[in-house]
């Protein structure tokens, strides 16, 4: 989530420790998948996490742990987001469901036929990556293409850089984290075209996580 929407930064408490503040901010559509990142989040930190809404955004905060001031020096640097080499340890398949649901995209093209009539073509998945550096970008590609054998490029969007994955490899990616991208209906919008077209299967393992 780090290298998404989620943010980290250090706070000073009371009695003059550090803590690092974990919080996750989407604007009002997505209510609902911060509301799951919230559960998931309270059941794994063994803590009671709420959400609140201000200013048009769903938003939740944590301090709790040692584990959140860990991942925050992981991927800060000089108080900024970085893909460090650390990224290494995004080996499972719902690190990068949960970039998908942040930051990613399904591009949807319109084929004409010969005779007039119209096609879709297969869709290709897309990540922003607005924040980071064309060096910290390869890193995350080598590091994707290490772990699930799936292939993308960098390309210039307006004055941001995004990831794209060609059809074939968007196929085979969709295929690694559909099974993690959570089943609450925003995100059951934004991945409509490519679930309609490969499906998704929500084995007992993963529903519901």
């Amino acid at each position: 989530m780090l290298l998404g929407n989620a943010s980290s930064q250090m706070k000073q408490t009371k009695s003059n420790q550090l803590r690092a503040e974990f919080a996750v901010c989407h604007n009002l559509r997505y209510e609902d998948l911060v509301q799951w990142k919230a559960m998931e989040l309270s059941r794994i930190l063994d803590t009671q996490i709420e959400m609140k809404n201000y200013q048009n955004k769903a938003r939740f905060s944590v301090t709790k742990g040692k584990r959140i001031r860990v991942i925050s020096t992981w991927f800060y640097r000089n108080g900024k987001k970085a893909i460090t080499d650390k990224i290494r340890f995004m080996n499972h398949p719902v690190g990068l469901s949960m970039l998908l649901c942040d930051a990613g995209s399904i591009r949807i093209r319109k084929k004409r036929h010969t005779d007039g009539t119209y096609y879709y073509s297969a869709p290709c998945i897309r990540i922003a990556m607005h924040t980071f550096s064309y060096d910290e970008i390869e890193r995350f590609l080598i590091h994707i293409k290490a772990f699930f054998s799936v292939e993308g490029s960098i390309r210039k969007r307006g004055a941001y850089q995004e990831v794209i994955f060609n059809a074939g490899n968007s196929k085979k990616l969709w295929h690694y984290v559909s099974d993690w991208i959570p089943q609450v209906p925003s995100m059951s919008d934004k991945f409509s075209f490519i679930t309609e077209r490969y499906g998704i299967n929500q084995s007992d393992e993963t529903a519901g996580t």
